[in-house]
């Protein structure tokens, strides 16, 4: 590689941002695997946020082109919540979680934070840790899967 040029050069997250044509501002995309992180294009000046999002640059498409900017708001845990699940012994397979879920109409007041690695937007609390709450006697374990696919949307 000696000699090359570096031609391009992205972080995960702006190259979905790319990867999924959001040129214009105001467009946005939400990817989820591990984390669920959302980046939203505010265009050739960046914005600062008053609500916990981070400010940080999308991409520029060639050196005399114009730096363009976007707002992202990170998740830690989307889809590590329901691999903890399944760790858990809840099922066997990840995809099994939407079966569970559908067995009830509603999380009965389960309600789960999925604080694995702390909170980040926008709280940014690294010491923050992971809680269920509003388990009866009546929960099951329908129940808790839907509260952790309903963590995860919120």
């Amino acid at each position: 590689m000696k000699d090359k040029p570096i031609c391009g050069c992205l972080g995960d997250q702006q190259a979905a941002l790319v990867g999924q044509h959001c040129f214009s501002p105001g467009q946005a995309k939400s990817t989820y695997g591990t984390g669920n992180f959302l980046l939203c294009n505010t265009g050739p000046q960046p914005v600062m946020s008053h609500h916990g999002m981070l400010t940080t640059v999308a991409y520029q498409l060639g050196p005399n082109k114009p730096v363009t900017y976007a707002l992202e708001g990170a998740a830690s845990t989307a889809g590590q919540s329901v691999q903890w699940l399944k760790g858990m012994g809840f099922f066997k397979d990840a995809s099994e979680i939407e079966q569970f879920s559908n067995e009830v109409d509603d999380t009965a007041g389960v309600y789960f934070v999925p604080a694995f690695s702390g909170l980040f937007a926008p709280h940014w609390q690294a010491d923050a840790v992971g809680l269920i709450i509003g388990l009866t006697n009546y929960t099951s374990k329908a129940h808790l899967c839907r509260a952790t696919l309903e963590a995860v949307c919120f």
